[in-house]
């Protein structure tokens, strides 16, 4: 059923119906990204497949109506038949191709998931670790080595640059648990200052 409605369905052809206006560029159609908030068209639109630069989004014409829509992909097969006037009525569906479908986009979730908590992780260690860096560079004078925010900055920056240095080069796991313990280590923080 996946197949027959890919075959008959192009990706440019249900992208059109669904409202969207492609601009050509190069041998390519461009869209903006519905995905994301998308300025510029960043999602290309290739013979079967789109890709969008900006956050990633990769599939083929189910895919597209699936995300689209927020629908699961058999549903999207469903949906494209019932749109484009294709019976499906006569195919039977094969199971261990849903199973499959299904499996992919419970993993892409996954993925999107991961890689929007280790961005927004990366990016709160940087910044912390910079700060802590501009205090220490602030001390002139043996008093100021008294201070809270120097000792803060003395005590945390090597376990900041640690968990920056294991979500840089450290294992999916190692990467997961980093990511746990900064979250519990910024909730302890902000009990501290209330």
């Amino acid at each position: 059923m996946f197949e027959y409605v890919k075959s008959n369905i192009s990706l440019l052809q249900a992208i059109e119906l669904y409202g969207f206006m492609p601009v050509k560029k190069g041998s390519h159609y461009f869209i903006v990204c519905p995905f994301h908030a998308d300025k510029n068209p960043s999602l290309a639109i290739y013979e079967d497949v789109y890709h969008c630069f900006g956050c990633q989004a990769h599939g083929d014409v189910i895919d597209f109506t699936a995300r689209y829509f927020n629908i699961t992909p058999l549903e999207a097969v469903e949906k494209l038949a019932n749109d484009f006037g294709i019976p499906l009525s006569r195919i039977k569906p094969n199971k261990e191709i849903q199973k499959k479908a299904i499996k992919r986009q419970k993993f892409n979730s996954l993925l999107k998931n991961f890689k929007s908590k280790y961005d927004e992780t990366y990016d709160y260690l940087c910044k912390l670790f910079q700060a802590y860096t501009k205090i220490k560079s602030l001390v002139e004078i043996p008093d100021d080595m008294d201070l809270e925010a120097f000792v803060e900055a003395c005590k945390y920056q090597d376990l900041i640059e640690y968990w920056i240095d294991t979500l840089r080069n450290g294992s999916l796991k190692e990467q997961l648990d980093v990511i746990k313990e900064v979250k519990k280590w910024r909730q302890e923080k902000k009990k501290k200052m209330r």
